[in-house]
């Protein structure tokens, strides 16, 4: 018995780092294979959960987008100190993660990280470095 693929449709602007690599473990572990495809966009944490499919997919007409993961620090010292601990060990997970599901090369990732930019793709961009095997 071989289980048929489940879809996982994704819309999404981005979402929470720790959330979003909650949901890759339950992906990237599942027997039965799951396919993501981006239907509007896979912006930020969306782009991890695509990439994150066992077979990925999107429409000629979605939006891909990769930049670094962004947060809010307020309090003493001491608390902005360790949050930006937290932050940098949470950035360097993302670039492993896109580097290994992906043929965006490190010195490009780090780019996009260091450059306070949005990387905004078209579908024919996401099938060139790997993101998405096929446009629908």
């Amino acid at each position: 018995y071989k289980p048929a693929p489940i879809e996982l449709y994704i819309d999404s602007y981005g979402g929470m780092v720790y959330q979003t690599f909650g949901l890759i473990s339950l992906i990237e572990t599942s027997v039965t294979p799951i396919h993501t495809i981006c239907t509007g966009t896979a912006m930020s944490c969306g782009i991890l959960l695509l990439i994150a499919g066992h077979k990925r997919y999107c429409y000629e007409r979605s939006t891909i987008m990769l930049h670094s993961i962004s947060t809010f620090f307020e309090g003493q010292v001491q608390d902005i100190k360790e949050e930006l601990a937290e932050t940098e060990r949470l950035q360097e997970i993302v670039t492993k993660l896109v580097v290994e599901k992906t043929k965006i090369p490190l010195k490009t990732v780090k780019a996009v990280e260091t450059g306070k930019k949005d990387w905004y793709m078209t579908p024919s961009q996401a099938k060139k470095f790997k993101i998405i095997d096929e446009i629908l």
